[in-house]
């Protein structure tokens, strides 16, 4: 814009740069440096006078450069923009791939939190960086951008969606690097960023790799050898999910056809129930299997139910979301029939819970002050996610079993787990933890 003001002054006779500079307050070099870019341009033209100095008149182009950007007016707009916390850049997020707060906490989903942490400042030195972001935006492409004015309106914390790939050396298990995919690309901007603010060592990811609780290093590499190969478990899971189904599809038919259609019926469907029990009495028969995310939560939710002398769960988080008044009325019920319940979570002082996942905490702590039966303690430490129904199974996963529902529509979760019906290595499991947890417990009293 200087490039107008010289020679829109030029045109009101200021003749030299000298006088140019003490019109518009600004130092003279600028002034000089402006003007022999318009003569470049054919904007200006040098005049000698009978005096020896050099005067300035503006061309005919110049005549028309002003005309143009008579036509240019200036306006003030408010424009929402994104600042990334990690890489502290301008940029443009479509609200379709906002995540909120609350979303990540419904879906236990990591946090990379920004590098510094406090917001910016914003402000006429921004105005490069946010015009270059600007420039994607449809509605703003063609305009030029001046000069930002300060920050107005409300600030919203929002998150994108990112994959993180988390690589650790074979010969030097101290040397591990995290690469961000974002969108399907790796983005080497958020790898330098998170790198320079050592983000590995602040939000625990090496504590995590390092961790001796991991599913494998729980079971150990002589009972995963035991581990039935995945797909002749998927090969059982998918009879017994084409038998439910029909079964599902039999039922729903009888219940709006006459009387003696339905009769007609009974026997298919008696049929298609024999043969759901026989696969899933097979898939339940298998000592040491997989375990697909959706199938976690119906397991837990089981054990609720019908477990009659044990349950042992271990969980980092505790969230609302699960543990919500059904989840402790089903408890009550179990710890009012004998059952001993044993549970074990916290990971770090997790301070990202709302007040109703804390309340959900705090209700647990009430049981197991009104109840003997019932073992409450905080670990701290604990990356495990381990599950133990009586002698009937064990399961030791990734799932966050207190704090994520295991929704199958939502398919970037690979929660999978190892379910174990060995008696023996379900009362190892069920004594390694207890022992860990009631320790825990009396020491906090």
């Amino acid at each position: 814009m200087l490039d107008e003001f010289v020679l829109k002054c030029i045109q009101a006779n200021l003749r030299n740069s000298a006088d140019v500079s003490k019109f518009l307050g600004i130092p003279e070099q600028v002034v000089h440096t402006i003007m022999g870019k318009l003569v470049n341009s054919g904007s200006l033209a040098a005049v000698a006078t009978s005096t020896s100095e050099i005067h300035y008149a503006v061309t005919e182009h110049g005549q028309k450069v002003l005309s143009d950007l008579a036509e240019i007016t200036p306006e003030e707009r408010t424009l929402r923009l994104a600042y990334d916390g990690l890489t502290r850049t301008y940029t443009v997020i479509d609200k379709a791939m906002r995540w909120r707060p609350r979303d990540l906490r419904q879906y236990d989903i990591l946090e990379i939190p920004a590098f510094p942490v406090d917001p910016p400042s914003v402000g006429p030195g921004d105005t490069s960086s946010i015009g270059t972001a600007l420039r994607g935006v449809t509605e703003t492409s063609e305009h030029e951008l001046l000069t930002v004015v300060a920050l107005d309106g409300k600030r919203e914390k929002f998150f994108v969606r990112a994959i993180s790939l988390v690589f650790q050396s074979v010969d030097r298990p101290e040397e591990i690097h995290v690469s961000f995919a974002i969108d399907g690309r790796v983005s080497e901007e958020h790898d330098l960023a998170f790198a320079k603010a050592e983000g590995l060592r602040k939000i625990g990811i090496v504590g995590q790799i390092a961790d001796g609780d991991s599913p494998e290093s729980l079971l150990g590499d002589e009972l995963l050898k035991q581990r039935t190969d995945e797909s002749e478990v998927a090969a059982i899971r998918r009879t017994t999910e084409r038998y439910r189904a029909q079964l599902s599809a039999l039922e729903e038919k009888a219940a709006v056809v006459s009387h003696e259609q339905r009769e007609e019926l009974a026997d298919q469907v008696e049929e298609a129930a024999r043969r759901l029990d026989e696969a899933e009495t097979a898939l339940e028969g298998i000592p040491v299997r997989v375990l697909e995310v959706h199938e976690h939560a119906p397991l837990l939710a089981r054990a609720l139910l019908s477990s009659s002398s044990r349950l042992l769960i271990i969980s980092p988080w505790i969230r609302a979301a699960i543990v919500d008044k059904e989840f402790l009325d089903n408890l009550r019920k179990l710890l009012a029939a004998g059952v001993n319940v044993v549970i074990g979570y916290g990971i770090g002082g997790d301070k990202s819970g709302r007040e109703r996942d804390h309340q959900a905490e705090t209700q647990l702590q009430r049981l197991a002050a009104e109840h003997e039966n019932f073992t409450f303690s905080r670990l701290g430490d604990t990356h495990a996610k381990v599950l133990v129904s009586d002698d009937s199974y064990a399961v030791v996963t990734s799932f966050n079993w207190l704090s994520f529902r295991g929704d199958p529509n939502r398919p970037f979760r690979d929660e999978r787990g190892t379910m174990i019906t060995i008696k023996p290595e379900i009362d190892r499991l069920y004594a390694d933890y207890l022992d860990r947890v009631k320790s825990l417990s009396e020491s906090s009293k």
